[in-house]
């Protein structure tokens, strides 16, 4: 989870920067956050609100 925090932190400079690579990595980090949501919400139990 720190990884994924770190990732979005750099994109977000990246985009305060207008560095050229931050569209790439921003995709990257989307699919990086998607891969740890999917590995780390594992509860059998449903959430019904």
């Amino acid at each position: 989870m720190l990884s994924m925090f770190v990732l979005w932190l750099i994109v977000f400079a990246g985009i305060a920067r207008k560095w050229k690579w931050t569209p790439g990595l921003a995709v990257l980090t989307l699919v990086w956050t998607l891969v740890i949501l999917r590995l780390h919400m594992t509860d059998p139990i449903p959430l019904n609100f």
